[in-house]
């Protein structure tokens, strides 16, 4: 097969691109090594700040697109404010100090016959919950996902399933990424807890695989993560992205919610909120853990997890019981040590353009659920390789 091939330069990086006999391009890129992270600084968007007559907030997931240097940021409203969207933003630091964020454009997500979305108050059985967002270079298309939504309150009960798509940067449909069938929604507890699907999104470097994390675990595959009960399984899919069906599956334990909640039978949760590929082996993991009247609410740990040795558990349609070895992982950062003055809801993650002394960065950003209690906070740091 003849393949072309240019060396481009973009945001300090250099990466080569292979062209295929189609014209199709795709990036030869190196895996990505982490040893620590460097806190640089923060920046805040203030609540109910509009931008183009949408309302900021809701900032669920981020993506950097070196090309040119933006950024992609998913928004989860669900529409109840305005239709299902993204926006791209500029983020201006460097490895001394974060100094702004600016907002340069918003872009409706469309349905694939080229409708919006309603919101559930309007159309429960058709609405979605935004979640996950990546920017593919070799397509110049966007992933994004939806968490789905479950219901059984009304009748017939609600049962929007998640999913994996594909779209042009206009927002409009492309192709659905193959669910796999046990991790549909059901009115029975089975499959997919409602709010606890894809939440984490990743191309790895090399842009052959894609992986889709599940926040919570399945309910075959056990009870949630809760005060004191550790260990929690849920599973990370890799993705044949040219093909977009999955190819593997991996077993990952969830920690332990932080903090009990006041009073105790308040809600709590933890689960994925992020991924990020190093390479096909590799990923950096977020947990992200909530507890209603803990002081503090919110703790955000970084984790560097390792596929290799790790069970393929897309064969096991339980993991209760079940013999099979998890993915390895390593704590990398516990964002409270950074000393911030607050860790808020922290649901995006993605590396960002080489700092002036070659070091890559990484930025994180808080998902504010449209609630003037909570903030939505910008997170820059630097990553020692």
């Amino acid at each position: 097969m003849k393949q072309l091939f240019r060396i481009a330069a973009c945001c300090s990086a250099v990466f080569m691109v292979a062209c295929n006999d189609d014209g199709n391009p795709f990036v030869i890129n190196k895996p990505i090594q982490v040893s620590s992270l460097r806190f640089i600084g923060e920046q805040i968007v203030q609540f109910s700040q509009t931008y183009n007559g949408t309302t900021l907030g809701g900032f669920s997931s981020i993506d950097y697109r070196a090309d040119n240097g933006s950024y992609y940021i998913m928004c989860d409203d669900a529409s109840a404010f305005q239709p299902v969207r993204y926006y791209t933003a500029n983020l201006s630091f460097d490895q001394n100090q974060f100094s702004g964020v600016m907002f340069t454009s918003v872009t409706t997500l469309k349905r694939p016959d080229g409708g919006t979305f309603p919101s559930l108050a309007a159309d429960r059985y058709n609405a979605i919950d935004p979640e996950g967002i990546r920017y593919d270079p070799t397509t110049m298309h966007i992933i994004w996902s939806s968490e789905g939504i479950r219901n059984l309150t009304f009748t017939p009960p609600v049962l929007n399933q998640p999913f994996l798509r594909e779209a042009n940067l206009d927002g409009s449909y492309v192709a659905d990424f193959t669910l796999p069938s046990l991790f549909r929604i059901q009115a029975t507890d089975n499959g997919t807890r409602s709010n606890g699907s894809f939440e984490g999104l990743s191309l790895t470097p090399d842009g052959r695989y894609l992986f889709a994390s599940q926040e919570e675990p399945l309910y075959e595959d056990g009870p949630r993560a809760d005060v004191g009960v550790a260990n929690s399984p849920t599973r990370i899919v890799q993705y044949n992205k040219a093909t977009r069906q999955p190819i593997a599956q991996y077993a990952y334990l969830l920690d332990a919610v932080h903090q009990a909640p006041t009073p105790s039978t308040q809600f709590r949760l933890n689960g994925i909120v992020e991924v990020l590929a190093l390479s096909d082996k590799r990923l950096l993991v977020m947990e992200r853990s909530f507890a209603v009247g803990a002081t503090p609410d919110y703790a955000v740990k970084i984790y560097e997890v390792d596929l290799a040795g790790a069970t393929n558990i897309s064969g096991l349609n339980s993991l209760q019981g079940a013999n099979y070895k998890p993915a390895r992982k390593r704590l990398l950062l516990d964002v409270a040590t950074t000393g911030i003055r607050r860790i808020d809801n922290l649901e995006g993650m993605t590396f960002g353009p080489k700092l002036p002394n070659g070091n890559r960065s990484l930025i994180l950003v808080s998902d504010d659920n449209f609630n003037n209690t909570q903030i939505s906070q910008f997170l820059a740091f630097e990553v020692k390789p």
